[in-house]
């Protein structure tokens, strides 16, 4: 709703009308035109309701909380139109004024069926003032649901037949969320034209097809994914990530591997799969085959999250092929033992040996054999390291000799790989490094004292920590952040600097916010919640909350509280289950208001979250969202109550 309309207006209106007061209600003073506008309240409604009308839309809150207020005392079928009208206004006060006007009307006044109308309208505060209002004269938060559900399936389907193509998208993806037989089959129906469909309208069915939960549309997804319709094979990848079958993992792995928007997507669908063997193996092949160097290195780590056994030697045969550097970063993210490490290392070892190879190459190997973990590696290492720091220095004397030279520092082509190789031979503990670690750290290059600085904390351990925290102040990106990871492995160490760190950072600073996150969730120390509080705030703020809830500690659940009840942000969803995993039952309260979200999301997090805790206060709310629009809400709703203490067999029901 807009509130903008001119005060000029208003006061031609009351001219015209008659009214004494429109002076006041055209004053500059909200205080003012409120105190004139809840005297309208006592005006004939003919006089009155024309001002009113205006004044629901005033700028100021105050006045448009004076307006709900004249509606109900002008009373009547006219007043309830009015109320109803402000229930969607998207500040709480004037939404909450109007909910309550409406439950104080007469019996028969419209009051009820504009409480119900509203509630798939209003903002999340509005619907929780609705509920409210609703208690209050002895109709029940399902009736309004049901109400919203209905609306909205009728004017999705409306929009499907009769809408623009971008309407009709939207309510295909709206329909299959609602996981209705019908809906579904209307979806499927239209897949039988698709080649005759606006690529925006398959893929709005695609995702809807997803978001119906139902897995025997599967079939039908796969076709799609295949689509020479860049945007079709993305939505079709999304869509399956949302159906969440496992039995898809082998087709998404194919487009993944390939790259593009239909590649990210089906990437993002196989992160979001559910674990089983066929999603690991799946990723396994990604890394494998993809020749993107970040897709590689993001399917080898999701594999590794999953315990998944990749294998090596097709990752070796393509060292020095197309799609070298893409298998480098997949071994680098891998866990090798035994005599895969040592086989691994070995080839790398070949690699850094060739100095023909590309730098990036170069560097990518080192960082790989110190992955591995194979001691018999560490000799080479520093034997490498030691001979690239003599190329450096006579490359540095010829250009000192130079007369037209510039003056400006030039970083060595090899310092990425030098770097590398410091951090490498440190975590293979390899004999005669740490003289060239501390050179390292004097060195102009950021490249080689990031290495240095990862290195430092692998072989000195607690006693790096001054060092690295100096490391954070670096006015060198890559340097601040090998800073921050060498201080999150030193565990409960490393916590206090990064805490300082994360205090001392700016809400803007999103990256390296996020570095700061991942740092202190890597020390495990309960210590470390006091800095994640910090960054929950601004780009990191997401960061923050999973950081929060993979340290597990207690003392996370205050800041996360905080969070819920202040914010209704993207992460809200990632908040509420992170608060209910650490916070426990005394969460149950805060969570349970959120089941009223205009989101459909935040409220199946909520329910799934109060179904965790078996928080029973919620059970009337619980029972209402069985009648939600969204398959997902209901569904979990079903799953929630069964969870209660008092749906336990035997237990006494009220």
């Amino acid at each position: 709703m807009a509130h903008h309309r001119p005060l000029g207006l208003l006061l031609a209106t009351l001219a015209l009308a008659g009214c004494s007061s429109s002076a006041d209600l055209d004053s500059p003073d909200p205080q003012r035109r409120a105190a004139a506008v809840r005297r309208l309240g006592g005006s004939s409604p003919e006089r009155a309701l024309p001002a009113l009308l205006l004044a629901q839309a005033d700028r100021s809150v105050e006045v448009r909380v004076a307006a709900a207020e004249a509606f109900l005392r002008l009373g009547g079928p006219r007043a309830a139109d009015g109320l109803g009208a402000m229930l969607g206004d998207v500040e709480p006060m004037v939404a909450g004024a109007a909910a309550r006007g409406l439950a104080d009307l007469p019996a028969g006044a419209g009051g009820r069926e504009r409480l119900l109308a509203g509630y798939g309208q209003a903002s999340s505060s509005g619907r929780a003032a609705i509920a409210g209002a609703l208690l209050q004269i002895g109709a029940t938060l399902r009736d309004a649901v049901e109400v919203e559900a209905r609306q909205k399936y009728e004017r999705n389907l409306s929009a499907l037949e009769r809408g623009s193509p971008a309407e009709r998208a939207g309510a295909a993806e709206e329909l299959g969320a609602s996981g209705r037989v019908e809906a579904v089959a209307r979806l499927v129906g239209l897949l039988t034209e698709a080649d005759r469909l606006e690529p925006s309208l398959v893929a709005g069915v695609a995702r809807g097809l997803g978001a119906s939960r139902d897995r025997t549309t599967r079939p039908r997804l796969e076709r799609l994914l295949a689509s020479q319709r860049p945007s079709v094979a993305e939505a079709a990848a999304d869509g399956l990530g949302l159906l969440g079958d496992p039995a898809s993992a082998d087709l998404l792995a194919g487009v993944a591997e390939r790259g593009g928007a239909p590649g990210s997507a089906a990437m993002g669908a196989l992160a979001a799969l559910p674990s089983a063997p066929e999603v690991a193996s799946a990723l396994c092949a990604v890394a494998v085959r993809t020749a993107d160097p970040e897709r590689a290195s993001q399917a080898a780590r999701l594999a590794r999250g999953r315990d998944a056994a990749c294998p090596a030697r097709p990752l070796l045969n393509r060292v020095g092929r197309v799609g070298e550097r893409a298998a480098l970063a997949a071994l680098a993210e891998l866990r090798w033992e035994g005599a895969q490490a040592e086989a691994v290392s070995r080839r790398l070892l070949a690699v850094l040996a060739v100095r023909s190879g590309e730098p990036e190459v170069r560097m990518a190997a080192a960082r790989a054999i110190g992955m591995a973990g194979w001691p018999g590696a560490a000799g080479e290492v520093v034997d490498r390291a030691a001979a690239l720091f003599k190329r450096i220095d006579e490359a540095r004397v010829r250009l000192d000799a130079d007369p037209k030279r510039p003056p400006a520092f030039l970083e060595p082509a090899e310092a990425g790989e030098l770097g590398a190789l410091l951090a490498a031979g440190a975590r293979l503990r390899a004999d005669g490094l740490a003289p060239i670690i501390a050179r390292g750290l004097r060195e102009p290059s950021p490249a080689i004292r990031a290495g240095a600085l990862e290195g430092h904390g692998w072989l000195a351990g607690a006693a790096s920590i001054p060092q690295l925290e100096l490391g954070l102040t670096d006015p060198a990106g890559e340097v601040r952040s090998a800073a921050a990871r060498a201080l999150g492995r030193q565990g409960q160490a490393g916590a206090p600097p990064l805490v300082r760190a994360a205090a001392a950072s700016r809400a803007g600073e999103g990256s390296w916010r996020i570095e700061l996150a991942q740092a202190l969730t890597l020390t495990g120390s309960s210590e470390a919640t006091e800095g994640l509080a910090r960054l929950l705030e601004g780009p990191s703020t997401a960061a923050g909350i999973r950081a929060l809830a993979q340290l597990g500690a207690s003392s996370g659940g205050k800041p996360l509280l905080a969070l819920v009840e202040r914010g209704d942000g993207a992460w809200l969803p990632e908040a509420v289950d992170g608060l209910a995993s650490l916070a426990g039952a005394e969460a149950g309260g805060a969570i349970a208001r959120l089941i009223t979200s205009e989101r459909s999301e935040v409220r199946e997090a909520a329910v799934r979250a109060l179904g965790r805790l078996r928080h029973e206060p919620a059970s009337a709310g619980l029972e209402a969202l069985k009648s939600d629009y969204v398959v997902g809400v209901r569904r979990a709703a079903i799953e929630a109550l069964a969870r209660l203490p008092s749906r336990r067999p035997g237990a006494r029901r009220p």
